[in-house]
């Protein structure tokens, strides 16, 4: 049977007798933190409630949306989305049932998976000022808000990447389309995405980069918003990670993570 939790600013959904609700206070408590975060760090409001599904392994949100493939956590925002309306199970079974509404969060919530936190979050609520084409962006905010992959901040990720000669051109990859954005080694762009972001939030401010973050067409406004060209602001990006010191001790854990 599916159980429902209400707060101030989220609807949970879970199973009876599941993990998720013998630690609902705690997850409630902390995702409101998280929404507090969010909201305040891009000055809106959020005007609806966020219907926030746990499920108790990944295979079963791989069932719903990726064919199969297991997955730990996703968020619906597109209200015109093929998963819209469809309805699905929580457990599988027919008394779980329940039917997919957009600016819904789905996350595995099990003793090895706790896939809570600002990510998929800040994609729900940032939807409310736009949804950029750019996939860079979008996974650029929410992991910017994450502040760490892995347990380890995007930055000292980032720094790494630069070490070993492996940095993404982010002026390259800010526009590229989304099946490609997702074809990249995500262990690999997601932090450089999120520590870019941090970098940009940094330099220009919230207001500066939400106005480029909303506005499409990316290449043509960086240099009316930022006064650069996104080539010109990767260089500077470049020499931004250069005062970054990342320690051994992290250096290994990063290796030993991506086995090189």
């Amino acid at each position: 049977m599916i159980v429902t939790y209400e707060t101030e600013h989220y609807i949970f959904h879970f199973l009876e007798n599941s993990l998720a609700e013998r630690d609902i206070i705690e997850i409630a408590k902390y995702q409101e933190q998280c929404y507090n975060k969010i909201c305040d760090c891009l000055g809106i409001t959020y005007q609806r409630k966020i219907g926030y599904w746990l499920y108790n392994s990944p295979q079963l949100i791989g069932d719903i949306f990726f064919d199969g493939i297991p997955c730990n956590g996703l968020s619906v925002t597109n209200t015109e989305g093929k998963d819209i309306g469809r309805i699905v199970s929580l457990s599988g079974e027919q008394d779980d049932e329940f039917i997919i509404e957009p600016y819904s969060i789905h996350a595995v919530y099990e003793e090895n998976i706790k896939c809570i936190g600002e990510h998929e979050d800040t994609h729900v609520i940032s939807a409310q000022l736009c949804e950029p084409d750019s996939a860079f962006l979008c996974e650029g905010l929410a992991m910017f808000m994450d502040g760490k992959w892995w347990g380890i901040e995007n930055k000292a990720w980032t720094k790494y990447y630069k070490n070993i000669g492996e940095l993404y051109l982010t002026s390259d990859i800010i526009g590229c389309d989304e099946d490609d954005f997702y074809e990249l080694e995500c262990g690999k762009v997601y932090p450089i995405a999120g520590a870019w972001t941090e970098f940009m939030f940094q330099t220009y401010g919230a207001e500066k980069y939400l106005q480029f973050y909303c506005c499409q067409e990316y290449l043509q406004s960086a240099d009316k918003i930022f006064g650069k060209s996104l080539s010109q602001i990767h260089r500077d990006f470049d020499n931004w990670l250069s005062e970054i010191v990342i320690t051994e001790e992290i250096s290994s854990k990063i290796k030993e993570k991506i086995g090189k």
